[in-house]
């Protein structure tokens, strides 16, 4: 997704993969995303208010009862919420330290849309995007908390059950995570992806979470996440890298040999298949 302009191969690689895919490329930091997390109703604002606050503390553990109370109390305030707003009313009454901070961080960064500025949730969905997150560099904490801020914005808009229709359930969209493993210990108690991945697929909206390496979702400890539970579909490029015991967890089989180039291992509704991959962009989408 790099846009050098002193390396032509690179620039050419992107135009085609941008052309064939489809998709828009928002950088943050560089750009913000066009949405903001409100609604007309203002019971439902306030729900939106405690579900901010919460996923901050969750993020932030630091934060206490008080504090993430206050975080909340203030976003109802407001007439028409934003992140700029909330750092404005935060400062007017008098709250500092972990919650003005990270607050200021959210706007520092740019990350949402203005309340004059942000777009319907569905004009903002009808198109593919990809979310880049490179511009974060090493800070992790507020990468995390920015993801778990769209994670909820995406799930209050698409947590309506499809009907399916002659068998097949219809999709809203896809939503696919790459090194999705930086994410996955950091949740904690927020489980996000976690939800999205179980419930995702009754709403029409399939998670794919993706890692360079399989055993990069062997998770462990109080923020442990059974990759196993969530996964009903599952492509794997390096299975070998893994013990018995993982395989069978994550492809409910054993490999035991290495791959060749471009070849993975999928399990899907719990058969298991290997064969060659293929990235379609590269040839037209053919």
């Amino acid at each position: 997704m790099e846009d050098d302009p002193n390396n032509a191969q690179q620039r050419k690689n992107r135009t085609q993969f941008l052309r064939q895919t489809g998709v828009h490329h928002v950088r943050l930091i560089r750009q913000d995303l066009p949405i903001n997390h409100r609604d007309a109703n203002p019971a439902v604002n306030s729900q939106i208010a405690n579900e901010i606050a919460a996923l901050i503390r969750a993020f932030a553990p630091q934060l206490g009862a008080n504090q993430q109370q206050a975080l909340s109390d203030a976003y109802q305030k407001l007439a028409a919420p934003d992140f700029t707003s909330l750092l404005m009313e935060l400062e007017q009454n008098g709250i500092t330290g972990v919650p003005h901070s990270i607050v200021k961080r959210i706007v520092d960064c740019n990350l949402f849309a203005s309340a004059q500025t942000g777009v319907s949730p569905e004009q903002w969905l009808s198109r593919s995007l990809v979310v880049d997150f490179k511009e974060f560099g090493n800070d992790s904490d507020t990468k995390a908390l920015a993801v778990a801020l769209i994670l909820n914005f995406l799930m209050k808009r698409l947590n309506k059950n499809l009907a399916v229709k002659a068998g097949i359930q219809p999709l809203k969209m896809v939503l696919f995570v790459d090194e999705a493993h930086l994410l996955l210990p950091k949740e904690g108690k927020a489980g996000l992806l976690g939800s999205l991945a179980r419930q995702g697929r009754s709403w029409g909206f399939p998670v794919w979470l993706a890692s360079q390496d399989a055993d990069a979702f062997i998770t462990t400890g109080n923020n442990a996440t059974n990759f196993a539970e969530l996964a009903e579909c599952g492509v794997h490029f390096s299975p070998h890298t893994l013990t018995d015991a993982q395989q069978r967890m994550i492809l409910g089989g054993i490999i035991h040999r290495e791959f060749k180039k471009a070849e993975a291992a999928l399990r899907l509704q719990g058969k298991l298949l290997t064969g060659a991959a293929r990235q379609f962009w590269r040839e037209g989408g053919k």
